[in-house]
């Protein structure tokens, strides 16, 4: 029993520590992290240490979960400066989230009665599944959801049981409301979990013992669970509009700003790959399906089990369904919309469920067909292998998988040679601004966020969470900026504030602006010289 009680946190703690080491080996060592990881990182920095530090600083376009999160680990970067410039702190806290989640997996299965041994197979197959490891030592928010995700699903299979029914739902609503605070996806994941609650409960009507009143009784019941389960994640969603409105102006900011994943997806009908599935129903269908194999192969192990119990056609199978569907299906829609990136890290989650999944199947897999249990679990774990094996193949295709391809290969990637170059301009632009203690430097986060990190001399950059970010970039020569920084206008760079408010600086500048530096093909330094043209 004492095995069986503690292994789990034991297994957790080995994981958190091989995480947190690969992690820092590829980001130290290597200088790779991904970009988007560093920029979660760079909005809790700058709530902490940016010129005008204040908690809206954090930003309202990405969740903030993350950023929130990392806070205390970043109260740390003065003395440790890596935390921040090499994203060390976000990978602490998907190394974390990677721990809690095998853990999470672990407990579900030995309180269901799995036997250890095949129990810590499970985990272990699914904690070291290539994808998996790579992302709870990466520092990119997708640890966190994974981990909310299989939150949810677990007290989702509780309630199935009518075990802890209303603790269960509360967990759910708790849980979900945080998924949304990480990812947009957790909408289309919450409205799947909602539907598969009526499912159930009308599913169960005739069980009730009030059958005079058990229109009323189902009603009753279906409303509570509903709101127990949906409440929180609601509320959250109007406090952050509200936030929105209040500090942005806009409630919908985060859908429809300048920096929002709309206004970065406007380009992508040039994109070589996402370009064709725009519009085109067939080739959408096709490239969705493709990068989501080989996170379907452990549902075809489901599947298997539910025919050996004969339970495929019920009501709870049609609820695991839907959920594992639920956000496939908004990946469809996006990419038929041209709103989608359609990176391999957006079709995990049908995995993820499932795996939360097992424990629930395999236990009742057990109690019904005890005689078939050896050969449910060998396929469980077959099919749990290949998903490894095929996951792993997938992320050596660049056409499927280019972030993770580019993390495989990392010294030959884009992102190693962009984080070597920040580097240098960081170095370069502390020099110049040390020798003058009164000099300003303004510069879009929203492109330049790893040559803040970079950087020493924080106090004299002018970013675009600085209250007073739009009247300098309105007003330079008498705001008394001295120096603007601006990325080549290509891609997602094009959004950059000061490209959007001067047409073609980065190529001509401006009348109160002379060109001082170029830094390789991608970044210009400005000097502001003399009064500019009112326009």
């Amino acid at each position: 029993m004492f095995k069986n009680k503690y292994v789990p946190y034991y297994f957790g703690l080995i994981l958190f520590i091989l995480e947190l080491c690969f992690g820092i080996w590829m980001t130290h060592w290597n200088h790779f992290v991904p970009g988007d990881a560093v920029s979660r990182v760079a909005n809790a920095y700058y709530v902490l240490f940016s010129r005008n530090p204040h908690l809206g600083a954090i930003g309202f376009v990405w969740n903030p979960l993350p950023s929130l999160l990392m806070l205390p680990i970043l109260l740390m970067s003065p003395w440790c400066k890596i935390l921040a410039s090499e994203g060390i702190a976000g990978i602490i806290l998907t190394a974390l989230f990677a721990a809690f989640s095998a853990v999470l997996i672990f407990k579900s299965l030995l309180r269901r009665k799995q036997p250890f041994l095949f129990s810590f197979a499970i985990v272990l197959l699914f904690s070291l599944n290539p994808f998996i490891f790579l992302y709870g030592s990466n520092g990119m928010s997708e640890m966190l959801f994974i981990y909310f995700i299989i939150f949810c699903v677990i007290a989702f299979t509780d309630w199935l049981d009518e075990k802890r029914s209303v603790t269960s739902m509360i967990m759910v609503g708790f849980a979900l409301a945080l998924a949304f605070l990480t990812r947009y996806e957790s909408i289309l994941f919450g409205l799947a979990l909602a539907l598969s609650l009526t499912i159930i409960i009308w599913s169960k009507r005739k069980k009730e013992e009030t059958a005079d009143y058990e229109a009323a009784f189902i009603y009753n019941k279906w409303e509570a669970t509903e709101w127990l389960a949906l409440l929180p994640a609601i509320y959250t969603g109007i406090i952050w509009i509200g936030l929105n409105w209040s500090i942005m102006g806009d409630g919908l900011f985060f859908l429809r700003s300048n920096y929002s994943n709309l206004a970065q997806s406007e380009g992508l009908s040039k994109n070589p790959i996402i370009g064709p599935v725009i519009s085109h129903f067939g080739n959408t269908l096709l490239f969705v399906f493709e990068r989501s194999i080989p996170f379907l192969l452990l549902f075809l192990a489901i599947l298997i089990i539910r025919i050996m119990r004969h339970k495929l056609f019920h009501a709870d199978f049609l609820c695991l369904l839907m959920i594992v569907l639920s956000i496939p299906l908004m990946q469809i829609y996006m990419l038929y919309k041209g709103a989608s990136y359609g990176w391999l890290r957006f079709f995990v989650y049908p995995f993820v469920i499932t795996v939360a999944w097992l424990p629930y199947e395999l236990q009742k897999l057990r109690e019904q067909v005890k005689h078939l249990y050896f050969f449910g679990g060998c396929v469980t774990l077959i099919f749990l292998s290949a998903s490894a094996y095929v996951t792993g193949y997938a992320m050596n295709d660049a056409r499927l998988s280019p972030e993770e391809y580019q993390a495989i290969h990392f010294k030959q990637s884009s992102t190693y040679t962009s984080n070597r170059q920040s580097m240098r301009i960081a170095m370069d632009l502390d020099q110049l601004l040390s020798k003058n203690k009164h000099a300003s430097l303004l510069v879009d986060s929203f492109n330049g966020f790893q040559i803040i990190l970079d950087m020493k001399q924080t106090k004299q950059l002018i970013i675009t969470s600085d209250l007073d970010f739009k009247r300098r970039l309105n007003n330079p020569v008498d705001r008394k900026v001295t120096y603007i920084l601006v990325p080549k206008p290509e891609g997602v760079a094009a959004l950059n504030a000061v490209s959007v408010r001067y047409k073609n600086f980065y190529n001509k500048g401006a009348s109160f602006a002379r060109l001082y530096k170029t830094y390789g093909d991608q970044w210009r330094l400005y000097q502001v010289v003399k009064k500019q043209n009112k326009n």
